[in-house]
């Protein structure tokens, strides 16, 4: 008997065996990951360790959040509110010095060039943390680690004061932050007795994405439950697919009256001879009786593919429509999909808008018969299009919206301002020179007789045979037509 052989056999199954281990990530089992989403109070700092692991290392969570975060467009402009009757009586001049400096402080907040960190960063951690540092010339924003980060209290709608813990940084971590932030956070040794540094109103930017409590906990962190089923299914497969080619190849032994013919110094070779001439997925066994071979494949013809259903299962358990990153059946599908994930980063808007609030006030951009009102437009790279549509027949029929549609098309109002005047005084004999291209759409007739307008005629060698007796009857004009 071969005993090489019948070892090569169980080792192999052993090896099926063990194939198929439960996944762990950063040492975190799925039921610990589901025991995480059950007490995510308990577990800050090992939630947010697990997200920023899984955004690095799982295509399925970096898609997602990239989906979500590269999405907006940061297109603004500023509402105008009566507050007060004495409105009526505002000087003209003292209203547009107003309002000038008013969009002048927006355009500076650059937030449409920070939009996307900061939903990347809702998105991935929850809450967006920054120290802003403001200059003369610009605005400029610090993002913070949230591990260092506690939100202390509620300020202005969705806006958020917090502290930064002094003893959790490291050396590394302090020496990377700026200059203004390390005065802070020396000079509240002889204050903060609890190592809790508040950041004032006007330095803090702080919005977070799950407003209902104050606590930690990113919206797709449970996707990772869903990645580890999925990745144990993968193994699954795998596995079954070895088990599948797995075949095992029994020969014939010489047998006479019962008895073998041949003993062992004889077997062995006659066994290696056949190991080496077959693949590794292929057992042999030395066995008395025909040549055959035995399979392992699965006749069970109710298997499906567990790796795409549990895939469903886990864009479903997230509330995002699985079309949007494998493929959709439907155009309509898309595109209801869309608007539905448009309005989340809708709500992120608000909050913006609450910050610019808050940030405007302590600005004293404050007046008494009136107020100007930083608003964002529902727009994204998906619906761009159908909104500058919209303002634009609002614009033709008429209503006040003209610094709506400027934002629709990504033109602040200060740069709609400055591009006015740049255009309508400062240049306005440069660019009253231009013309429109001619054209038979752009050009009338002239006046002279020999001018009707119209396209220019063609030769005489390009028409056809019916263009022939057109020109030659002057059918053209009405005039000459039965």
């Amino acid at each position: 008997m071969d005993f090489a052989a019948i070892k090569r056999l169980v080792l192999s199954e052993l090896a099926l065996n063990k194939s198929i281990r439960p996944q762990r990530i950063c040492g975190f089992s799925r039921q610990q990951i589901l025991n995480m989403c059950q007490y995510p109070e308990r577990y800050g700092t090992q939630i947010l360790k697990l997200m920023d692991y899984m955004y690095q290392k799982s295509g399925y969570m970096r898609r997602l959040i990239d989906y979500f975060s590269n999405m907006p467009k940061l297109n603004y402009y500023i509402d105008k509110e009566i507050t007060d009757i004495s409105f009526l009586k505002v000087n003209e001049n003292t209203y547009k010095k107003t309002f000038i400096k008013f969009a002048s402080q927006a355009s500076k907040f650059n937030l449409g060039n920070n939009i996307h960190d900061i939903t990347k960063r809702m998105y991935l951690n929850d809450a967006c943390f920054a120290f802003v540092i403001e200059t003369d010339l610009d605005i400029s924003y610090f993002f913070l680690d949230p591990r260092y980060c506690e939100i202390r209290k509620i300020v202005n709608g969705n806006v958020y004061e917090f502290a930064i813990n002094r003893s959790l940084l490291s050396n590394a971590y302090y020496d990377t932050l700026p200059s203004e932030l390390q005065n802070l956070l020396e000079q509240s040794k002889n204050i903060s007795l609890n190592n809790l540094v508040d950041i004032p109103y006007e330095n803090g930017f702080c919005i977070k994405y799950n407003s209902n409590f104050l606590h930690l906990f990113p919206p797709f962190f449970p996707m990772i439950a869903d990645i580890l089923l999925i990745d144990e299914y993968k193994d699954l497969a795998k596995s079954k697919a070895v088990n599948d080619a797995y075949k095992l190849l029994v020969l014939p032994v010489p047998m006479k009256d019962g008895e073998v013919t041949m003993d062992d110094t004889m077997l062995t070779p006659y066994v290696e001879t056949a190991l080496n001439v077959v693949q590794e997925n292929i057992g042999v066994l030395p066995y008395p009786g025909e040549v055959k071979s035995v399979e392992f494949s699965s006749s069970n013809s109710d298997d499906r593919d567990k790796v795409a259903d549990a895939t469903t299962q886990m864009y479903a358990n997230q509330g995002v429509s699985e079309a949007l990153m494998s493929g959709a059946s439907s155009g309509s599908e898309l595109k209801l999909s869309i608007t539905n994930d448009s309005a989340d980063i809708f709500r992120i808007y608000r909050m913006l808008e609450n910050w610019m609030s808050l940030q405007m006030k302590l600005h004293k951009y404050i007046y008494p018969s009136y107020q100007f009102v930083y608003k964002i437009l529902d727009i994204t790279i998906f619906n761009e299009a159908d909104v500058i549509n919209r303002e634009l027949k609002l614009a033709q029929a008429s209503a006040p919206n003209k610094e709506r549609l400027c934002a629709a098309s990504g033109i602040s109002p200060s740069a709609m301002i400055g591009n006015t005047v740049h255009e309508g005084k400062m240049f306005k004999d440069i660019f009253d020179l231009w013309n429109p291209l001619k054209s038979s759409y752009t050009t009338s007739a002239s006046g002279d007789k020999s001018d009707d307008g119209g396209r220019p005629a063609m030769d005489d060698g390009d028409l056809s045979a019916a263009g022939e007796v057109t020109r030659e009857n002057d059918t053209n004009d009405p005039d000459n037509r039965i």
